[in-house]
């Protein structure tokens, strides 16, 4: 018998400030995962995989398509010209328009990102933990740190796009994944003094590095630690690859679903 594959439908973005997409919707009243796409803006492959993806069946898929000129630095929630849209304006306006949020139910949505997409979803996280109920960030080159003596995007202090509830991202469960494979250091891995001394040199490194520190921050506060980091065996910087040759759908169907 032949198995049923669910449709990913492209849906055009109804003006500039809202972003392509690829959907696979189950119902407005569903469970939803946003998954974002890093600068190869793979949208579609990773819609698909979800959607494809047994366990998620009954979860409502949206991947948006943040394109350059129209979101700027979309992993950074900034926009570099006054033609762009900040990244997480558009997700909402986006939510909004696919009317998979309108019940106050249904305002949280779980989260996945990869690579740029990976700091997207962190940053989202931290700065709406009201609107996000998981968290699942993958393979990220760098990460926001929430150190208010930081400047926004290293930190949470000056610049940030909004105030930081102090220690509300910390109940919101998070998983990072990282490949054991995904150590390189080129021109995508960024070397900022201010990365490099407060996160090490390369994405494994950076990741160890801010799962204890989310951790260390929540045993502070008397809170339980939420952060998980998953290494995944022969995982590399390359999202395809990671869904085809390591579990990372698998352990993003436990890190995302209830």
């Amino acid at each position: 018998m032949l198995k049923s594959v669910r449709r990913v439908d492209f849906v055009p973005g109804i003006s500039t400030k809202i972003p392509d997409s690829f959907t696979a919707i189950v119902s407005p009243d569903a469970p939803t995962l946003v998954a974002v796409h890093g600068i190869s803006r793979n949208a579609a492959e990773i819609a698909t995989r979800f959607a494809s993806h047994p366990q998620f069946r009954d979860v409502n898929i949206v991947a948006p398509l943040f394109e350059r000129p129209k979101f700027g630095k979309y992993q950074q929630l900034l926009a570099r010209r006054s033609r762009e849209t900040p990244a997480d304006e558009a997700l909402f306006a986006l939510l909004d328009t696919l009317k998979l949020n309108s019940a106050p139910h249904n305002r949280k949505f779980s989260l996945f990102g990869f690579s740029g997409g990976a700091q997207m979803a962190l940053r989202m996280t931290i700065l709406y933990p009201e609107r996000v109920s998981r968290l699942c960030a993958v393979s990220a080159g760098w990460y926001l740190m929430p150190d208010a003596e930081l400047a926004y995007p290293f930190g949470i202090g000056s610049g940030c796009p909004k105030p930081v509830q102090p220690g509300a991202f910390l109940t919101v469960p998070t998983t990072i994944m990282i490949g054991n494979r995904d150590t390189g250091v080129d021109a995508s891995v960024r070397q900022e003094p201010v990365i490099v001394t407060s996160q090490g040199k390369n994405r494994l490194r950076r990741s160890r590095t801010w799962v204890k520190t989310i951790n260390d921050l929540a045993a502070a506060q008397g809170k339980t630690p939420i952060a998980n980091l998953i290494t995944l065996e022969n995982g590399t910087h390359d999202f395809g690859q990671c869904a085809r040759e390591t579990p990372l759908l698998d352990h993003a169907a436990t890190a995302l679903l209830l």
